[in-house]
């Protein structure tokens, strides 16, 4: 379909990503990226206790006990995350229940990140003694701010979701009855608009992100916000509209 879902299927360990697991997300949105009928992923927990309590703690005796094995496990993870904020299509985190550390740090990368009442976020690190790397921290910069994630990683602690709002962390709060039909509602929303479009804009917006000084754009890049108006599905869009009906997008 037009939706994909990747669910973090461990509710016994509030869905704590392996290291394989991180490893394995690369390859999943690899095969996404590249199937163009697909215009939307969600990104979920199993259950309704956790999005996910983030990197497994049970790998690092194996995986991350010294500074070159953890050089070596931040390949994974990052490599993951990038792929995520990366992706072509939109992309969504479906948050039930607690959201903390790596699993926060996923949720930063997705564009959209919609929470039900009770759900918990934090991001904990100081109790572990690690640092969480420079593209981790840019990501939840980005997000809810420097003040904010100051908080959040110097205090470690876990906030609720009424405090993710104001710090930007949450897009959108549901009760719990209305949780599922709104994921799927917005999912369907996105995935029937222009894919093209959306492409670009998240092109657009991760650059100005970055730097929002469009004078320092080289003129390829500035050029981008009008390549779609070359695309079939732009001259569509005209026509249904004209023709007051829906418009059937190709990404061509």
């Amino acid at each position: 379909g037009s939706v994909a879902t990747i669910t973090f299927n461990r509710p016994d360990q509030r869905n704590a990503i392996s290291y394989e697991m991180w490893r394995n997300l690369v390859g999943i949105l690899d095969d996404l990226e590249d199937d163009v009928a697909v215009r939307c992923v969600v990104f979920r927990g199993a259950g309704d206790e956790a999005f996910s309590a983030g990197a497994d703690i049970k790998d690092f005796d194996e995986h991350r006990y010294d500074s070159a094995s953890a050089s070596r496990y931040a390949k994974a993870f990052e490599s993951a995350l990038d792929r995520v904020e990366r992706l072509r299509c939109p992309t969504i985190s479906a948050i039930q229940g607690f959201c903390v550390g790596g699993g926060l740090e996923l949720a930063a990368a997705t564009d959209i990140r919609i929470a039900t009442k009770g759900s918990r976020f934090g991001v904990p690190v100081n109790r572990l003694g690690l640092t969480a790397g420079w593209d981790e921290l840019r990501r939840m910069i980005a997000v809810a701010g420097l003040p904010a994630v100051k908080y959040l990683v110097l205090s470690g602690r876990i906030i609720d979701v009424g405090d993710a709002v104001r710090f930007g962390l949450v897009t959108s709060v549901v009760a719990d009855e209305d949780f599922e039909a709104e994921v799927e509602k917005l999912a369907s929303q996105i995935a029937s608009g222009a894919p093209l479009a959306a492409r670009d804009h998240k092109i657009m917006m991760r650059r100005l992100s970055v730097e929002p000084d469009t004078e320092k754009l080289s003129e390829e890049d500035f050029n981008l916000q009008f390549r779609v108006f070359d695309s079939a599905d732009f001259r569509e869009g005209g026509r249904a509209f004209k023709e007051k009906r829906r418009p059937e997008f190709r990404g061509e």
